[in-house]
């Protein structure tokens, strides 16, 4: 990741707290902590996130708030909730054609 990049972090358990202080630490200038659980997303705040989300507090996809937000979508995103819905929006959330998305873990079987 290059300073000054912009990065979604989708779920901010103890892995994706971990990635939102890489991010941090990497000189990310906007890091954007996605999650149901408020009391997660102030600890990300607390850790370096510079928005939270709460995709449940929006009647659209999380992905289209993520592009409205940036303008185009993030240059970064990071999946560890291991979820086809949130792998999908994290993937959709992503610039076209040239950015990367990671995904942790291996969704549920079927």
């Amino acid at each position: 990741m290059e300073p000054g990049s912009t990065c979604a972090v989708f779920g901010v358990g103890g892995v994706g707290l971990s990635v939102v202080m890489g991010c941090k630490a990497a000189g990310a200038s906007r890091i954007i902590a996605i999650d149901i659980n408020n009391e997660k997303l102030a600890k990300a705040k607390e850790l370096g996130a510079t928005d939270c989300i709460n995709p449940q507090d929006f009647n659209k996809p999380v992905h289209k708030v993520l592009i409205e937000m940036t303008g185009y979508g993030v240059d970064y995103s990071f999946e560890v909730v291991s979820l086809i819905e949130t792998m999908t929006a994290a993937l959709a959330s992503c610039q076209n054609n040239y950015r990367l998305s990671v995904m942790v873990g291996v969704p549920p079987a079927g």
